[in-house]
């Protein structure tokens, strides 16, 4: 009797998952509408801006690095 006992809690349930799932997503869904388009929009052209700089940086450290000239 005791085996049964143990099989029984390590059983996992599929219910219980696919509700949380649905409560995650529902959630997420909820969270977009909070922000609205313009300050998307403002936050990926700032993220776009900085990420040219950063990668602008790193480019000439690399042709410095390697002493290559352009």
């Amino acid at each position: 009797m005791q085996g049964s006992e143990t099989q029984k809690t390590n059983v996992v349930s599929l219910f219980n998952a696919r509700d949380k799932a649905v409560d995650s997503a529902s959630q997420a869904e909820t969270g977009a509408d909070d922000e609205s388009f313009e300050a998307t929009m403002e936050r990926n052209k700032r993220n776009k801006d900085r990420i040219e700089k950063e990668r602008l940086n790193a480019n000439k450290s690399v042709l410095r690095s390697y002493r290559i000239k352009n």
